[in-house]
């Protein structure tokens, strides 16, 4: 008999726009929380990407990013309260969600940018 998989809500905010033309995108999920000062800071760094990535074309020019506040919901907080923030890539339906390798606080958003390239490659590889 196979385990039945636990699953998280999907209901969030999303930070960046749908892309053009109704495409269907891959989604970044960022869980965080009011306060969290590493959240914060990997959310820029997200955001800043992803403004790049509408001119200069990359792996991240068809990503949807969504931050989602852990304190909404009780499945986020107990899978996710100690260990914020914490990155996950999905299917355009949300589904499949798998977490992507913590980068360091301090890496610098060029790197961030290589880090998660490599994640969703990784991510379409297994797929």
């Amino acid at each position: 008999m196979v385990a039945a998989q636990k699953s998280l809500p999907r209901c969030a905010y999303s930070t960046v726009a749908a892309s053009a033309g109704g495409q269907q995108r891959r989604k970044l999920f960022l869980y965080s929380k009011e306060g969290c000062h590493l959240c914060d800071g990997l959310k820029e760094k997200i955001q800043a990407l992803l403004d790049r990535a509408q001119f200069m074309p990359s792996p991240l020019s068809d990503i949807s990013f969504e931050v989602r506040d852990i304190t909404t919901e009780p499945a986020w907080w107990e899978a996710y309260s100690l260990t914020i923030p914490v990155l996950t890539v999905a299917d355009p339906d949300g589904s499949n969600e798998v977490k992507v390798p913590r980068p360091s606080p301090r890496i610098s958003t060029d790197r961030l940018g290589q880090h998660l390239e490599k994640a969703l490659e990784s991510r379409e590889q297994e797929t």
